[in-house]
């Protein structure tokens, strides 16, 4: 792959947010464990401000 083609992937990834990621941030932030929609059915994070959004049977924000 030529560089000028290399370089112009990643200037398209930088024009979207990684949401997952960002939520998974914030979860260490708020000191509970950064396992956003990693598919434990099992979770015993009650207190997660972002449980009901993880454990959807169709999350909102999906996956590529």
């Amino acid at each position: 792959m030529a560089a000028s083609k290399h370089i112009g992937k990643r200037t398209e990834k930088k024009n979207f947010l990684d949401i997952i990621t960002l939520i998974r941030s914030i979860q260490r932030a708020e000191g509970n464990m950064d396992c956003f929609q990693m598919g434990m059915i099992d979770c015993d994070q009650v207190d997660c401000k972002w449980r009901s959004f993880c454990l959807e049977v169709y999350p909102v924000l999906g996956k590529d």
